[in-house]
C-alpha cells in the first residue's frame, strides 16, 4: 500500500512541471528577472518538502501501528533526494501532462 501511495507523488510533480511548461510560466519568470538556477532550486526544494510530508506520516503511522521494519526509515528519508531529480529529468520526455 505504501508503494501505491508513494507512486502518486511523481505523478503530481510531473503534471505541475508540464503544466508550467505548456503555459510558459517559466519563460515569464525568466523574462521578469528570475535566474534559471533559482527557478530550478526553488522548485526542487518545494517538491522535496512536499514529498517529505507523506513520508513522515508513513513513518509515524508505521511506528504507532507497530509494523515498522528496522532501517526502512532511512530509505524513506533518502527517497525524495532520488525521486525529485529523476522526475525532473524524465519530465522532458513528455509534452503534455496527460501523456505523463
Amino acid at each position: 500500500m505504501v508503494g501505491v501511495a508513494l507512486s502518486m507523488l511523481p505523478c503530481a510533480m510531473i503534471s505541475y512541471l508540464l503544466k508550467e511548461r505548456m503555459d510558459s510560466l517559466k519563460h515569464m519568470q525568466l523574462v521578469s528577472g528570475m535566474s534559471l538556477p533559482a527557478y530550478w532550486i526553488s522548485n526542487m526544494i518545494a517538491d522535496i518538502v512536499k514529498v517529505y510530508i507523506p513520508i513522515i506520516l508513513i513513518i509515524i503511522l508505521s511506528v504507532l501501528l507497530n509494523c515498522n521494519y528496522p532501517g526502512v526509515w532511512i530509505v524513506f528519508m533518502l527517497l525524495p533526494w532520488g525521486l525529485v531529480p529523476f522526475t525532473y529529468v524524465t519530465s522532458f520526455l513528455f509534452s503534455t501532462d496527460s501523456n505523463a
